[in-house]
């Protein structure tokens, strides 16, 4: 599929449209650059390929002038937090590139696992799986903890990122940090005010996982890369999002051996709640299980900040319960849990947030349905780019800045 396939879309070019109408001398942000871009920080949510609406939302809000800091996912937002920084430098326009990157994306081919495998993810997407497959992979999930080894994927998000000069976390560090020619805080009109230190800039990427032998939440690359590797710098950022997305059954969990082992890194683990042995290897799972929307990356509650960090997430709000009456429902609704609960508490407890963050509806589509028709896939974009215009329709930067200062005075 080529890239127009999806930015030439007539729904797309309507919405399109509209965005622009929308944005022009609207505020989004304190912060601008020199070429009037301005900049927010990003949080997205995983929930598979369904993270086809993530580009299409980001590709929009690229379109109403707005530039990304700091990113950060779980899961399938974990992907697209990543590439968002390895597509180009700060204050480019960087959606178009992901789009070709989703585009060339052999989603079909990270089922890599047992054939039989794709039947039973093919039975249980049409709500019921044959005995009969259950059985013939049933060694297999035993033996392997998962349908999929996951390395197709790895090497995928490898070599797309080597098509932009990326190897290690170092080269996409230093890229993320390319210095921005006019960087301001700005007032209401967009008038420079303050220009922006490059030490106040300091743009992250948080990369959420489960380490399951220590039942510890760790965000990569860092904080908690240290505990991982003897040289974060030169990690491979594909073993950030590889550790992210190990969905439970369909992947094998993500191994990271050789760790380092020192009186500091012991200390370290300690602080991150785990007082025992400091393990031999870490075992990922997908960091949606406690944590699928992690919208607390780069919250700041002393202070208003110069720039809102924007939530996107996958599906809609909480509505009428799921009737329960069958095991794939069951099974469902307890990974829904487990991947939603602890953020929806943090939105509840902020409810400051909720005017930051967006739900993307996305229809019928299933989250592990890895066979995406074309058809399929240029409609999520679609509903990405009409959540983001109904977002910045309503969107009032200065009112949330005003709900902020008034929970810093209560």
């Amino acid at each position: 599929m080529g890239t127009s396939v999806f930015t030439q879309n007539a729904r797309v070019l309507e919405h399109i449209e509209q965005i622009k109408l929308i944005s022009q001398s609207k505020r989004f942000s304190d912060i601008q650059d020199a070429e009037g871009f301005q900049y927010v920080d990003l949080v997205m949510e995983g929930g598979g390929v369904l993270g086809l609406a993530l580009v299409g939302y980001t590709y929009a809000l690229e379109q109403a002038g707005i530039r990304f800091r700091s990113t950060a996912g779980t899961s399938a937002g974990a992907i697209n937090a990543l590439f968002l920084q390895v597509v180009g430098a700060p204050n480019e326009a960087k959606s178009t590139h992901m789009v070709k990157v989703v585009a060339d994306m052999p989603m079909a081919e990270f089922q890599d696992g047992n054939p039989a495998g794709k039947l039973a993810v093919s039975g249980m997407l049409e709500g019921s799986v044959v005995m009969p497959v259950i059985f013939s992979v049933f060694g297999g999930v035993l033996s392997d903890l998962g349908l999929n080894p996951g390395l197709r994927f790895h090497q995928w998000v490898t070599d797309s990122m080597k098509q932009y000069g990326i190897r290690n976390w170092a080269q996409l560090k230093a890229q993320m940090n390319i210095p921005i020619d006019g960087l301001a805080k700005c007032d209401e009109e967009g008038f420079a005010e303050t220009p922006v230190s490059e030490e106040s800039w300091s743009p992250q990427l948080k990369v959420v996982a489960a380490e399951v032998s220590t039942t510890t939440k760790l965000t990569l690359p860092e904080p908690d890369g240290e505990l991982l590797y003897l040289d974060i710098d030169e990690a491979n950022p594909a073993d950030f999002v590889r550790a992210s997305m190990s969905v439970p059954v369909f992947f094998e969990p993500y191994r990271i051996k050789g760790l380092p082992r020192s009186k500091f890194i012991k200390e370290e683990w300690e602080k991150r709640g785990h007082s025992g042995t400091v393990p031999d290897e870490a075992v990922f799972i997908d960091g949606g299980v406690i944590s699928n929307f992690p919208i607390a990356a780069f919250h700041t509650q002393a202070s208003i900040p110069r720039m809102p960090t924007f939530g996107i997430k996958l599906g809609v709000e909480k509505g009428e319960p799921t009737k329960i009456d069958s095991l794939v429902k069951l099974f469902g609704g307890t990974v829904s849990l487990m991947r939603s609960d602890a953020d929806d508490e943090f939105i509840r407890a902020n409810p400051d947030y909720k005017q930051v963050v967006k739900e993307i509806p996305t229809g019928h589509h299933h989250w592990l349905n890895f066979s995406l028709e074309d058809d399929a896939k240029v409609d999520l974009f679609a509903r990405g780019v009409e959540a983001a215009k109904e977002f910045l329709q309503t969107f009032d930067w200065e009112n949330y800045k005003q709900t902020r200062a008034a929970l810093l005075k209560a």
